[in-house]
């Protein structure tokens, strides 16, 4: 069995032939499997499932210890915002209706709001503007950065796509 490979193996060293332990309708035989052999992993393609694994949950760990007061702040604001809006239904265009006959002509704005009770709510503009104008910290991050020159993407596009078109040809 090789040491660098992607591939899984028998106990004979070769392939492993995933056929050979599956039903016609593709579920798993267990004596079909127990008669073939059981999975050979080479150690790379175990180290590179257990790195996956590893760097997942370091992700994960990483973006709630560092970032997870600022996603929580965020997760709040966009429920209150969404709990503060009004609701709003779809009223057809004057002059026409769902069987095809015409109807009496109502308000221009073919979008009514719905009354919550009896008092209509609707999101400030002064909440709005607060919402639209507090900065993530990716904003903040990337602000002491310069902005990379058009050049350098056109130089990185041309390369790739000359590299893409040597690899498929």
């Amino acid at each position: 069995m090789p040491i660098l490979s992607s591939a899984v193996f028998d106990n004979t060293g070769k392939v492993y032939d995933v056929s050979r332990i599956l039903t016609p309708d593709f579920k798993f035989d267990s004596e079909a499997y127990q008669n073939y052999s059981r999975v050979f992993l080479p150690i790379t393609y175990a180290l590179s499932y257990a790195l996956q694994f590893a760097s997942l949950t370091a992700l994960i760990t990483h973006t709630a210890c560092w970032h997870g007061k600022s996603i929580w702040q965020q997760l709040r604001r966009a429920l209150r915002e969404v709990k503060s809006r009004t609701e709003v239904a779809y009223e057809p265009v004057a002059g026409s209706t769902n069987d095809g006959t015409t109807a009496s002509p109502r308000k221009p704005n073919n979008l009514r709001r719905l009354r919550s009770g009896s008092r209509q709510r609707s999101l400030s503009d002064s909440v709005l503007d607060s919402i639209m104008n507090e900065e993530d910290a990716h904003s903040r991050l990337m602000r002491h950065y310069k902005d990379a020159p058009i050049s350098w993407y056109l130089i990185t596009f041309f390369s790739m796509t000359a590299v893409g078109i040597f690899v498929v040809e």
